[in-house]
């Protein structure tokens, strides 16, 4: 896998390794400026830990499920807030 994980090519790699067959309801392929305007990802994930560091458990879901998840889908990202949680919360 590609390390720079947030560049273009990286994204296209995953995609053709997580959407290798073809399928209904698999998101097209994003151009580079697409891709790059979908990058609020690490917000994203801020967001959701900010919720649940506060007690909204019912908010941080409806969150994960309306935005997160439809953002990892389109950035062929799987399972991606376990993966990238250390990368995206460390300081």
């Amino acid at each position: 896998m590609n390390p720079d994980f947030f560049s273009y090519d990286a994204y296209l790699e995953r995609y053709k390794m997580f959407y290798n067959e073809e399928g209904d309801g698999r998101p097209s392929i994003l151009s580079e400026e697409q891709f790059k305007g979908r990058l609020l990802l690490k917000e994203c994930y801020q967001a959701y830990e900010d919720l649940v560091q506060t007690g909204q458990i019912d908010r941080a879901s409806n969150y994960y499920s309306q935005v997160i998840n439809k953002l990892e889908n389109e950035l062929a990202m799987a399972d991606a807030s376990d993966n990238l949680h250390i990368q995206m919360f460390e300081y």
